[in-house]
């Protein structure tokens, strides 16, 4: 083959070279959907309608994308909730795929979500009927997937409860391991209100039962020895509405 025929036979190489790669480069596009892709809109979906704090969640997506043939037209998706949803532990979402506005395909996303919660725990050992004061409790964080029946967050569901049972230091507080503190005691003596409104007395009764603020007790009227039912107002304090 002479130098010229060898010289036309490259430079033909080259050219379709140069308009095969070019149509590859052409045709190669970014996809409608990905793996990140999907990540973000599941975390943007969390944040948009979970009770949550923003900020104070965390999540992790546990199925792999599926693999979709997209079909002509313009593709378009989102992603939603499956029924109601807490937004806590794990749970599915759904990934929806529209054709020019058209539904043509759903695919399950598994996700895992933990949640950064408060929680009323003791900062020493404490014994039973102990009276929990202020500098008694502390509020601790963590991840949960659940939230723990009868958690508390707030230390003052706690502080001013008698505890039911002995605990020791950095014990989570719950809600069944408190009573509330008797602010009458049955056998001792309790000043009684009457309150008609436009006349207020005060008198003394005997309490015939325990009770803690806001409880009706049955007490004994020292002077005409009848038994009468009071709303429980205060410390040793009762009082009768007329």
């Amino acid at each position: 083959m002479s130098k010229r025929a060898v010289g036309q036979v490259i430079i033909f190489s080259v050219i379709a070279g140069l308009l095969i790669f070019g149509g590859s480069a052409k045709a190669a596009v970014e996809p409608v959907i990905d793996q990140e892709k999907l990540n973000r809109a599941v975390g943007l979906h969390i944040e948009k309608n979970m009770p949550w704090m923003k900020g104070s969640i965390r999540f992790e997506i546990l199925s792999a994308l599926p693999q979709l043939a997209m079909p002509e037209g313009k593709v378009t998706w989102k992603v939603e909730s499956r029924g109601n949803e807490d937004y806590l532990g794990e749970t599915n979402f759904v990934l929806k795929l529209y054709n020019n506005g058209v539904l043509f395909r759903e695919e399950p996303v598994r996700a895992r979500i933990e949640v950064l919660r408060e929680f009323v725990t003791s900062t020493k050992s404490m014994g039973r009927n102990h009276v929990v004061a202020a500098e008694d409790i502390s509020l601790q964080k963590r991840w949960v997937r659940s939230i723990p029946l009868n958690s508390l967050s707030d230390m003052n569901d706690v502080i001013g409860k008698s505890l039911c049972l002995a605990v020791r230091p950095n014990t989570e507080i719950t809600g069944n391991m408190l009573k509330a503190v008797n602010a009458v005691t049955r056998g001792r003596i309790v000043q009684v209100i009457l309150d008609s409104g436009a006349i207020n007395i005060t008198t003394m009764g005997m309490a015939e039962e325990d009770g803690v603020e806001g409880s009706f007790v049955r007490v004994r009227n020292i002077s005409s020895n009848k038994i009468i039912y009071a709303r429980v107002v205060g410390e040793s304090k009762v009082k009768v509405d007329f």
